[in-house]
Order: C-alpha cells, then sequence, then structure tokens
C-alpha cells in the first residue's frame, strides 16, 4: 500500500527535517492516491500531500496546525471502542522508534459521514536520531462495508440454516447485529395484542437497558408513535434517523438516546410467521444507515422472514410426521395388545443410547421416531401368532422373520425420512452375520440400526410376554453384555448399560 517512497522516507538520515518536508509536498507525492502526512517529533503535522488533504477533508492549513486525528474527529477502532491518544499510529511510532503497519480507524468529518482509513506508520530518522513520522493511509470505507455487510449475511445464513426453534433466528439475529456488526443495539419487536398499540420487545442485544416497557406505539395520533419504528410499523416502509440529537420525530427519546450514546438508528418493517413486526438497529455515529446499509438490512430482514417460515413449515412437517407414526404404531400394538407402548418404550431408549454416544440431535430424534415403528410389519402377521403364548412352529416363526421387510415396504412407500424405514429393516440383524432378514455383517448395519436393536432386546426382556413374565432389566443388561462385539455393537452395549445406570427408566412403567 505505502510505495516505494515511504520506504525512502524510512532510511533517509537528512540534515533537518525540513528536507523530508519537502519531498512529501513534491509533485510526486501529490499525485498519489495514497494520503501522506509527516509528523515532527512531537506528533503535530508539518507536510502532507494533496490527497491526505481530500480524504480527511481538512485544508492544507488546517492539517499543518493538528495532530493526526484530533479529538473532533472521535476515531475509532473496527469494534467501536474508541482510540486513545497513545494508540494513534503517529504516537505508536514515535514512542518505538519503529513501523506501525496495518491499522484500521474511523474517523468523523465535518460531513457527517464515518469514514475508514488503513494506515502504515514509519519512523524518521535525521542524524540518527527520531525526528518524527511518516504516515500513509487509504480510504477503505466502501471495502469494510461490503467486508461488514458479507459478514453479517454469512452469520444470517448460519443462523437459517441451522436453527430449529422460531425463537433463535430472531434472537441470533440481533446477537449478530451486535457482536458482529458492531451495532450498540438491535432489537425486535411485534405489534402488542392488546387494544394499547404498544410495540413490545420480543427479542434484544446490547445497550438493552435503553429500552422501556410501553416506551414506543405504532399509533400515529400519540407522540411515541411518530418515531421511526412506529412509522415502520404504520407505513411498512424503513425509516431513518440520521441525526437522534436534531431528529423531530425523536424528541421523545432524545435524552435517553445521548444517556446510551446511541446517535442514529433504522427501523426496517418485517413479519417473521406472518406477525407484523420491526427490526431497529442503532449506531454511535450519526449518518451511520446510509441506502447501501438499509438495503443490506432489508435482505437480513426478509432472510429471517423465510427462516422463521422455514422453522415453522419443517416442525409443522415433524408433528405430522409424529401423528403418523404414532397412528401406524398404534395399528401394530392393537393387533398385538401385549406389547402395547413396545415400541415408543423402544424408541425412548434408543435416542438415549444415541444421545450418550454423540449423535447428532436431529438424528437422535428419528432414531427415537424409527423405534416407534420398528415393528410395524407385524401388522401383516396374524394376530393369533403374535398373542400365543406358547411356542412357534417353524413355519409361525419364518412368518415372523418376515416382518421386518414388510415394515420396510410399508415404511418406504409413505416416504418416511432416513433412516426410519431402515432401521424396521434392520434392527434383527446382528454383528456377526447370523441375524435376519438378510444376514448383514456389522459394517453393513446402520448405527441407528444397531441402537434400536439393543433397544429392542433390553426393553423386550425387561417387560412381560404372552410367552413369558417379564425378566427384569438385570437380566436384560447380562443378556446384551455376553452379546458384545458378537451380536451386539459393543459401543452401544456400554452406552445402553451406562443411561440405565445413570438412571433411565422407560417413561410409562
Amino acid at each position: 500500500m505505502s510505495g516505494g517512497s515511504i520506504k525512502f522516507i524510512e532510511n533517509a538520515d537528512a540534515t533537518n527535517l525540513s528536507i523530508v518536508a519537502q519531498i512529501q509536498s513534491n509533485a510526486f507525492t501529490n499525485d498519489l492516491r495514497t494520503g501522506l502526512m509527516v509528523t515532527d517529533g512531537h506528533g503535530t503535522v508539518i507536510a502532507c500531500n494533496k490527497s491526505a488533504q481530500v480524504l480527511l477533508e481538512l485544508s492544507h492549513d488546517q492539517l499543518l496546525t493538528s495532530s493526526p486525528y484530533d479529538a473532533d474527529m472521535n476515531a475509532l477502532h473496527d469494534d467501536g471502542s474508541h482510540f486513545c491518544a497513545d494508540q494513534f499510529t503517529s504516537s505508536v511510532v514515535l514512542r518505538t522508534g519503529e513501523p506501525h503497519l496495518g491499522v484500521m480507524v474511523g474517523i468523523s468529518f465535518p460531513s457527517k459521514k464515518r469514514r475508514w482509513m488503513w494506515e502504515d506508520g514509519y519512523p524518521i530518522f535525521v542524524d540518527g536520531q527520531l525526528a518524527g513520522a511518516a504516515i500513509c493511509f487509504d480510504d477503505i470505507t466502501d471495502f469494510r462495508q461490503n467486508r461488514q455487510s458479507l459478514r453479517l449475511m454469512n452469520e444470517v445464513n448460519r443462523i437459517v440454516m441451522l436453527d430449529s426453534n422460531e425463537h433463535d433466528p430472531l434472537q441470533r439475529l440481533c446477537d449478530v447485529l451486535v457482536e458482529s456488526g458492531h451495532y450498540p443495539l438491535a432489537w425486535v419487536g411485534f405489534l402488542s395484542d392488546n387494544a394499547s398499540g404498544d410495540v413490545e420487545v420480543a427479542f434484544a442485544s446490547g445497550a438493552t437497558d435503553y429500552l422501556t416497557e410501553g416506551m414506543i406505539s405504532v399509533s400515529g395520533a400519540k407522540i411515541n408513535g411518530l418515531g421511526p419504528t412506529g412509522t415502520a410499523l404504520r407505513t411498512g416502509t424503513s425509516q431513518v434517523a440520521d441525526e437522534i440529537a436534531s431528529s423531530e420525530f425523536f424528541s421523545p427519546w432524545r435524552e435517553r438516546a445521548a444517556e446510551f450514546q446511541l446517535k442514529s438508528s433504522v427501523a426496517v418493517p418485517f413479519a417473521p410467521g406472518g406477525k407484523r413486526g420491526v427490526l431497529s438497529v442503532y449506531d454511535w455515529d450519526v449518518f451511520a444507515f446510509d441506502q447501501e446499509i438499509v438495503e443490506g438490512l432489508e435482505s437480513i430482514a426478509r432472510e429471517m422472514e423465510f427462516s422463521v417460515g422455514h422453522i415453522r413449515s419443517v416442525e409443522k412437517l415433524r408433528t405430522a410426521l409424529d401423528g403418523t407414526l404414532t397412528s401406524l404404531g398404534y395399528m401394530t400394538e392393537a393387533r398385538d395388545p401385549y406389547t402395547a407402548g413396545h415400541q415408543s418404550r423402544v424408541g425412548l431408549l434408543g435416542a438415549a443410547i444415541a444421545k450418550h454416544i454423540g449423535v447428532d440431535a436431529r438424528i437422535v430424534e428419528l432414531i427415537r421416531q424409527s423405534g416407534d415403528v420398528h415393528d410395524i410389519g407385524k401388522i401383516a402377521i396374524p394376530t393369533e401368532i403374535l398373542t400365543r403364548p406358547g411356542r412357534l412352529s417353524a413355519l409361525e416363526y419364518e412368518m415372523i422373520k418376515a416382518h421386518p421387510t414388510v415394515g420396510f415396504e410399508i415404511l418406504t412407500k409413505a416416504s418416511v425420512p432416513w433412516p426410519i424405514a431402515e432401521v424396521a429393516r434392520d434392527h434383527h440383524e446382528r454383528m456377526d452375520g447370523s441375524g435376519y432378514p438378510s444376514g448383514l455383517l456389522a459394517s453393513e448395519i446402520i448405527l441407528p440400526a444397531r441402537i434400536i436393536a439393543v433397544a429392542d432386546v433390553v426393553e423386550a426382556m425387561a417387560h412381560h410376554r404372552p410367552y413369558r413374565a417379564a425378566l427384569g432389566m438385570d437380566a436384560a443388561l447380562a443378556e446384551i453384555t455376553r452379546g458384545s462385539g458378537t451380536l451386539f455393537d459393543s459401543d452401544v452395549v456400554e452406552s445402553c448399560r451406562a443411561v440405565i445406570e445413570a438412571g433411565f427408566s422407560f417413561a410409562w412403567d
């Protein structure tokens, strides 16, 4: 960024500093788009090129009577915190005698627009003594704004993709705007359900103490309904307060905003889940929300509408799936009343084992649902065989062994998500290949089926069956332990024992 001229200055050993100042004012440096300033040993500017004057919106004489970034420029770090006097590039260079590179600083301008600069600073030595500093800088406002917008959109996309509760994305949006966007306050409000016309804060992050109950209305007949938030809700268009301290329609909150150093705001109307709401964001600077930033926030609000709508749709589908699986489970149990609740109990234990193993939460839920219908294929078996208290004949046992395949076909036609149908088909497979219907070996059996296989045996042995009394939990754990590594997955057996010993119990016992 700094170019060869700065290296020349860095290595200069002139007889006096004025020679260096002359170098900075020659035609070459004045043609540079990069701003250049030279300070003396006290940090006062003694020379600058034309680009420095343009970038800082100051005349040559104004720059020569000041130190870089006077207090009235309100210099900020990238994270929004204020620069201390000893943190400025020139101060660091003069204190250390070393280059200070890659500094980002945001400064206020007479035009009331904050601009962001990228600085490099180099020491100037005269006759071997540190005599001043050379600072070069470029305006990176657009780059920073684009970077911040991209960062925010990436964070918002993560929210859209990962959140599963419709309230989570709205709170996380507020958090992201404060943590990644470096805004001091962001909140989401909705029109109250009562007749007051108040706007209720539902989610917020940052300087949340600024917000008070009933502080904003949507009614144009009330003074607290004439601000950005109420107007945005009423008109359906985004509203910007460029300068809160002088904004006429911000008068009810002006003193409170000053107390929290909030200087500008934007209110973006949106309707997550079909409910009328508003996203309000504040900044420490005046004129912080130009058209491009507002449009970016409007895009984010639309993403949140999609996210909440998507989550609701998924939740409806999940509820519908649960209802379908429950109905299918009841169909099985209606034919085999002696095993009423067996499938649900297997699902509960299977989910507990999966969670202990560390399976993803969504798969844990699918394993529970798989347990709910793992024996659905038994609806094809005559009731008298299912409920017979005595020993089955070889032919009858072969009919029983067909239920995994039948269950797989039923659930496949129902278009249930993976691995529900696969678990119904494979939950009687065994690690050594001795199971049915396909005689699969360990690596061929999916983990959810291995989990349900263990949960199925434990539940069956722990409860009463038509052909025997309940054998109890101790006998069930002993059985899966004997088969660990040969019949059953050893990790699944270990996790099953762990959750039982930790106090797991079947909900309907």
